[in-house]
């Protein structure tokens, strides 16, 4: 009897330390499984520009990235407002915006953490943050689409106010209705360099001249494309991805001259989150993006994109050899002027 006893006993007690060993071996696993690098990243870069960058940068590095996107309908407002929800315990380590007004306004709300990625230095003091809260790497420019066999080249619009002129027949001129997205930040440009009366102004006589006021950028240069509309204002993304597939359309920076203001640009721009999960992988993915190699690949993925850093952009082919003449006004100005704009936007184009 007590043989047996001391059998089962015995039996009971390796039973047991097995579990426990079991347990042990679990929570090893499950702790190298946890260890595994990784780096969570808020954006509204379109999808399949940012899905090509995210493998690279994981392939250089080892740190698996786990991005969310924006939806298309609510572009890069919606990220803007689940990281004001999340202020208080972050889910997320990094903002890459396709835009910067958003970026500059959460910077101003304490949602980002000072950070100045290493190769940096050489993106121009203007695209990054003076306190190191935000940094550019790659941009667009808000260009004029022409539709070459309806328009000869020497009738070709070369600044924002031609589009004004009386020659212009109903419908001839295309804008998207700057109620949100590039338009809306062209819009606050205006207001923050002309105030109110010159934004009422070029709105206001484009409706005098019945342009067609359109859903988005992409509708504006497919109506250029089919001749419907001769001129169209719209990202130069969207008109190169038109120049590249042979459609009959050429591309205008306005306002080029030596007397002209220059070209509206839009940086994408990258922000480390204040007390996100993973910092050193966070710090580590903008040290990519702002690099030259991570702005360059972005760019010739993305159609239309080109370097802020100028001594790359002259590898694409369809920028101008001499470089893009900047319109002279600053990001934050811009992002400033967005909600008194907006203001008399909505009421012209929702009234």
């Amino acid at each position: 009897m007590n043989d047996t006893t001391d059998t089962m006993q015995f039996k009971f007690h390796i039973r047991c330390i097995l579990a426990i060993l079991a347990c042990f071996m679990i929570i090893f696993t499950s702790g190298c499984g946890s260890a595994e690098k990784e780096v969570i990243v808020y954006t509204s870069v379109d999808q399949p520009f940012a899905e090509p960058v995210f493998k690279a940068f994981s392939e250089k590095t080892g740190i698996r990235v786990r991005p969310v996107f924006d939806t298309e309908a609510a572009k890069t407002v919606g990220l803007a407002n689940r990281l004001r929800a999340e202020a208080a315990a972050p889910r997320a380590d990094v903002f890459w915006s396709s835009e910067f007004s958003h970026t500059i306004r959460l910077a101003r709300e304490n949602i980002f953490a000072p950070y100045r990625p290493k190769q940096a230095e050489d993106i121009p003091a203007h695209f990054r943050d003076a306190q190191n809260l935000w940094t550019g790497s790659g941009q667009r420019a808000r260009v004029l689409i022409v539709n070459k066999t309806k328009l000869p080249a020497e009738e070709w619009p070369k600044s924002l106010n031609e589009l004004l002129d009386e020659k212009w027949q109903p419908e001839q001129i295309t804008v998207a209705r700057p109620l949100f997205g590039t338009t809306n930040t062209q819009a606050s440009a205006i207001f923050a360099r002309e105030g109110e009366e010159g934004l009422r102004n070029f709105f206001e006589t484009l409706k005098q001249r019945q342009a067609a006021f359109v859903d988005g950028n992409a509708s504006t240069r497919d109506r250029v494309v089919a001749g419907t509309s001769l001129v169209g204002l719209t990202d130069s993304d969207d008109a190169v991805v038109a120049i590249k597939r042979g459609d009959p359309v050429a591309m205008v920076f306005p306002d080029q001259g030596d007397d002209q203001i220059g070209t509206l640009l839009i940086p994408n721009t990258a922000a480390l989150i204040k007390n996100g999960p993973n910092p050193d992988q966070g710090k580590a993915f903008l040290d990519y993006i702002t690099s030259s190699e991570g702005e360059l690949m972005l760019t010739r993925l993305g159609e239309g994109f080109f370097p802020i850093r100028r001594n790359l952009a002259t590898q694409l082919e369809w920028l101008p050899q001499t470089g893009v003449k900047e319109l002279q006004i600053s990001l934050p100005e811009v992002a400033d002027a967005i909600a008194s704009a907006s203001l008399i936007i909505n009421a012209m184009f929702l009234q």
